[in-house]
């Protein structure tokens, strides 16, 4: 081929001002080099359509024989074999032949996958034709990713139009910009309807269009994506409820210029949410009516029972014959099961309306199994069973837990044993189980040599109403639900329950329950002197009083004085303070809840500055709130120790001679004096008490006294707090008051202070006439006991005086 522009050229010469731009060098390369260099397939024909020239690129994409030489016809000849559609292409080929007018954009598919772009050059020197370039491009790869692209559109514009998620698109002032069919067909509109109009005029109710504005602003201000519920109006006038999730669409440069919603249609949803809670609602008024029923019932049944019961005990102390024996047995027989199926119904009852609550104290294992395994002797009297009882040496402190919903429990499972047992042996075990998360975890098992449960019923016997055999109650009695409620009680404190198989034995019931360990020893009594740990005094050292509650406050007195310690009282926070930087103090005994101040708080401030004279100072902190999230966070603000009340003489003793006793080893061991063959007023809890003052009279017939003094005018300012609906100040009150009622032996109005305590906790507005109601009882309460309790220190001090003359 000839160099471009030789004919009108020879050679490239300099051009003066005003003639014509010089020619570039490369125009004067030859042809061949100028296709040999393009990242095109060439191919080149001549004037008779005779194929006359390829290129190396051309040549690469080819498997077969060269087709330079070849004329047109033999040319189509060569490719049709390896095209997809051959008449097409020789159609093709025989009209740009003939017509000789360049054609781009030619796509020409072959068999093997490839797609080839053609573009079709004629090449004329003035009018005469001289040849043609054919200019060949693999477009294969772009092809198929823009077929790709076309199969996702296509795709998900199914998947929009046919699911239950109508879609649209809009603008940042919220007009409709696009919209899909699945769209359409929730509104009820036609696209061309919905083109340019304010989503939110169209389809949101008056109503809540503002609502439904500002939640675009938040979107598009504050670039968050969106999901909420709304109610919708379509075009045939119907409300509907969908769930909106809409996001912003942005331009190439990153700036939003409008947002994407999906709607689902979940009216059906909301409708069933609805019935839902109106059965909630009406499930909520049964179970209500259900209880005051049964409260109702109680006191119905109680009530004649109690008569019965008492006419049938009365009436066995008479001169009776054997036949009236007989029947006098029988009755107290029946009306004790009646009066037990009454018991279990009101406290599943209140297990599954929630009323029960777990009030955690101090309280002795040991005296607690110990004391069923007694009560258990003598109902079983002359019968051939043996109970026994047997405790891990390991159990040998006070332990922190409800000992109220433990002694149910036990009490439940020992009765279906006795129940179910006619001879042979009934144990109680206690063993520790293991520590997990600063709590100490019992395992408790029950067995007995009785009937036994098969393998298959084990299901169902802890099931309300439910009993292993279908025969059982029949030939044994009873409801069903001992089991059921101890499984309940247990699973209430985080506890399991079920079936052991254990050596000797047909039944073994086990559960586990956690509990907080105090460390405090259970200490050995009896007889009528006991030795304890005592320091002659503690001179010198400086005790620091945080303490508001006038029974406490004197006894606590009290006791440094007979101890000679040096101390200072703060009865609120404010002085706690003052005092606290005014001086240093060997100990500081501090109660929890203390007007003006928290004494969490207190003892963070006390921690937070070293420069502070008590930063290092042991904080002990005393609670009637004995949990175990208590003790969590008075370890985490820096308190030392813990002491819960009530507390005896004694653990406070231990307390001083742990912290301000300097050598241990100079502890002296003393005799003291403590009291026994007192017997408390069994109107009163004689257990508790006993456990408590542990035959010290004298210690419990000073709080006693301070109880008396102090309690009516408490009692009082109770009353004016509820009047006035103050529920914070009373809840303050309230806590500190309720170990009051422990210590004087009315434990059961130290429970129901617990419950008030609750009540005042949180949302005390949904409890003003459970607290008023509550309150009303405790003050029956304290008024019917109090002259007991006066009776009782009277007595008190009378066999203390005698005591001391003999």
């Amino acid at each position: 081929m000839k160099p471009i522009g030789q004919n009108s050229r020879k050679k490239s010469t300099p051009v003066a001002a005003g003639l014509p731009t010089p020619v570039p060098a490369i125009f004067t390369l030859p042809l061949t080099a100028c296709l040999n260099n393009t990242s095109a397939g060439i191919l080149v024909t001549s004037e008779t359509h005779q194929c006359s020239w390829i290129n190396g690129v051309f040549e690469k994409k080819i498997t077969t024989p060269s087709p330079v030489g070849l004329s047109l016809a033999a040319l189509i000849r060569y490719f049709i074999p390896l095209i997809s559609e051959p008449q097409a292409f020789e159609k093709k080929m025989k009209t740009l032949t003939r017509d000789k007018k360049p054609y781009f954009g030619w796509q020409l598919p072959f068999t093997n996958g490839q797609i080839w772009e053609i573009s079709y050059l004629p090449v004329f020197d003035g009018p005469q034709f001289k040849g043609s370039i054919w200019q060949i491009i693999d477009i294969t790869r772009k092809h198929n990713v823009q077929a790709a692209i076309r199969r996702n559109e296509e795709k998900f514009r199914v998947i929009l139009n046919n699911l239950n998620a109508a879609m649209c698109e809009t603008d940042v002032a919220g007009n409709i910009t696009r919209v899909y069919e699945s769209f359409c067909r929730l509104s009820g509109y036609e696209e061309k309807e919905l083109i340019g109009k304010n989503i939110t005029e169209v389809f949101v109710p008056e109503e809540n269009r503002d609502f439904a504005s500002n939640l675009r602003k938040h979107r598009i201000n504050d670039n968050v994506p969106l999901v909420y519920d709304m109610e919708v109006v379509l075009k045939d006038g119907t409300r509907r409820w969908v769930m909106a999730s809409s996001a912003n669409i942005f331009d190439h440069s990153g700036n939003i210029i409008g947002g994407a919603g999906i709607h689902m249609d979940i009216t059906h949803q909301k409708k069933l949410q609805q019935e839902l809670e109106e059965a909630r609602r009406q499930a909520e008024e049964a179970r209500h009516a259900q209880k005051d029923f049964l409260a109702s019932m109680s006191h119905e049944i109680r009530t004649p029972l109690n008569a019965i019961i008492g006419m049938a005990h009365l009436l066995d102390e008479t001169n009776l014959d054997a036949q009236q024996k007989e029947y006098v047995s029988i009755l107290k027989h029946s009306s004790g099961i009646l009066l037990g199926i009454v018991s279990d119904i009101l406290d599943i009852s209140r297990i599954e309306a929630g009323e029960f609550q777990v009030n955690q104290r101090e309280f002795n294992l040991r005296e607690l199994i110990q004391s069923l395994r007694h009560t258990f002797e003598l109902k079983l009297g002359r019968r051939p069973i043996k109970i026994t009882a047997e405790l891990e040496a390991s159990l040998n402190t006070w332990l922190i837990g409800d000992d109220m919903l433990l002694n149910q429990i036990l009490l439940n499972l020992l009765g279906n044993a006795e129940k179910f047992t006619g001879e042979g042996e009934i144990a109680v075990k206690a063993s520790l189980e293991s520590w997990r998360e600063d709590k100490i975890w019992i395992r408790f098992r029950v067995c007995d040599t009785g009937i036994g449960i098969k393998k298959d019923k084990l299901e169902l016997i802890f099931r309300n109403y439910k009993q292993a055999e279908g025969d059982i109650r029949e030939k044994y009695g009873g409801t069903g639900l001992g089991l059921a409620i101890a499984k309940q009680l247990v699973e209430l404190q985080g506890g399991t329950i079920g079936v052991e198989e254990a050596a000797g034995f047909n039944t073994c019931l086990s559960f586990n329950l956690p509990f907080m360990d105090s460390r405090k020893p259970l200490s050995a009594t009896g007889g009528k002197q006991s030795r304890k740990f005592r320091q002659h005094s503690f001179e010198g050292a400086r005790v620091l009083v945080v303490e508001d509650n006038p029974m406490n406050l004197r006894y606590i007195m009290s006791l440094l004085e007979k101890y000679r310690i040096d101390y200072q009282l703060a009865t609120n926070g404010p002085d706690a303070v003052y005092f606290l930087e005014s001086r240093q103090y060997d100990l500081i005994l501090m109660d929890i809840r203390i007007p003006g101040m928290n004494g969490l708080e207190l003892a963070q401030k006390i921690r937070a500055n070293e420069a502070q004279p008590n930063v290092a100072t042991p904080v002990i902190a005393t609670t009637a709130v004995a949990m175990e999230s208590t003790a969590s966070m008075a370890r985490a603000a820096g308190i030392t120790d813990m002491l819960t009340k009530p507390y005896t003489p004694d653990q406070l003793l231990q307390v001083f001679n742990k912290y301000l006793n300097e050598d241990e080893t100079e502890l002296i061991m003393e005799e003291v004096q403590n009291l026994s063959g007192y017997e408390f007023n069994n109107d009163l809890d004689v257990r508790y008490l006993t456990a408590l003052y542990e035959n010290n009279i004298s210690y419990a017939a000073d709080l006693f006294e301070i109880f008396i003094r102090t309690i009516r005018e408490e009692v009082a300012k109770l009353k004016v707090l509820v009047e006035r609906h103050d529920w914070e100040q009373m809840k303050f009150q309230v806590h500190k008051l309720k170990p009051n009622f422990a210590m004087v032996g009315l434990t059961w109005i130290s429970a129901k202070m617990q419950i008030l305590e609750n009540y005042l906790r949180t949302h005390q507005e949904y409890h003003n006439n459970e607290i008023a109601s509550l309150f009303n009882e405790i003050t029956v309460e304290v008024t019917k006991f109090y002259p007991v309790v006066e009776a009782e220190y009277g007595k008190m001090r009378a066999f203390v005086n005698e005591a001391g003359g003999d």
